[in-house]
């Protein structure tokens, strides 16, 4: 089973580079890095031409002795950022990874029926790009307390997966994090699901968190079994469902306050050592490394 780590915002809250980003990945014991197209890099990417960046990106991550097992895109509504997300599939082609998690369109004023209609048009428009790029596209399952037209359950998804009918070229991304979130019971969750499910991105929360100061804050991106969220019952699912695919791990426990916070921006305990950091992640591939044991998906 394959096991990587998202190179993500997180780490550039140091000041570091991606070649110094996927050096401590390797540091930490992870073969495989998840890239990330998003708006804290949008200038390493977007602009660049994407044979030339996939080049590059290429060589740091064979110099760290890393490689690319899958990316996401994240932070980007495709209502208004289409073209950033078709920008982002072709330049996961040149960077060599095989699948890459998008985004669907949101909008809380949104019928189910409007939602789902506008997705279709988007995806079969980004499945044409994707066949190019020689990608396999992962709807992400995401969901939220705050945002319910933008919570994808199974039976959603799998009416999607069947009325676009490219499943060599259209799977899911099983995000755990966001299953906690939107309070979605896991095991019934991913039995639905069962091979549509390509990858699991791990991380773990306090649910959706209603009564939060600011609720905005709810994916808290705790590593695994350090919320709420009922790993066994994940694991288990995953098991009865005979999941070959490759496991994730996207925390963002680095990040104690948000910088945009007026009381915390420049708050001593806003973010933890870099040491930290890195024992951090060390310990969470244990933790899942023994959860992959414990159920057979090693």
């Amino acid at each position: 089973m394959k096991l990587s780590a998202a190179a993500g915002p997180i780490w550039r809250e140091y000041g570091l580079n991606e070649t110094q980003i996927f050096t401590i990945l390797a540091e930490c014991g992870f073969a495989y890095a998840d890239y990330d197209f998003c708006p804290a890099n949008l200038n390493a990417w977007l602009s660049a031409d994407p044979v030339i960046w996939g080049r590059q990106v290429r060589s740091s991550l064979s110099d760290a002795g890393i490689k690319p097992l899958l990316a996401h895109v994240s932070g980007f509504n495709p209502f208004s950022d289409e073209r950033t997300v078709e920008k982002a599939i072709i330049c996961a082609g040149e960077l060599g990874a095989e699948n890459l998690v998008i985004p669907l369109a949101y909008a809380p004023d949104n019928t189910r029926r409007e939602y789902e209609d506008c997705n279709l048009r988007y995806l079969e428009r980004m499945l044409s790009t994707a066949e190019k790029a020689d990608v396999v596209l992962l709807i992400e399952h995401s969901g939220s307390w705050l945002l319910p037209h933008y919570t994808h359950h199974a039976l959603e998804l799998n009416r999607m997966m069947e009325r676009l009918a490219r499943p060599e070229r259209l799977k899911i991304n099983l995000n755990v994090g966001h299953m906690g979130i939107a309070e979605i019971k896991p095991y019934t969750e991913i039995k639905l699901l069962g091979e549509s499910i390509r990858s699991v991105d791990l991380s773990d929360n306090f649910g959706g968190m209603p009564l939060a100061v600011r609720p905005e804050r709810e994916e808290l991106g705790l590593a695994p079994m350090m919320g709420y969220i009922d790993y066994d019952r994940v694991m288990q699912g995953l098991s009865d469902v005979s999941y070959d695919g490759c496991f994730n791990l996207r925390m963002n426990m680095p990040r104690v306050f948000e910088k945009a916070s007026p009381y915390h921006s420049k708050s001593p305990l806003r973010l933890m050592p870099s040491e930290l950091t890195k024992r951090l992640y060390i310990w969470s591939r244990h933790i899942t490394e023994h959860m992959l044991a414990s159920y057979g998906c090693v």
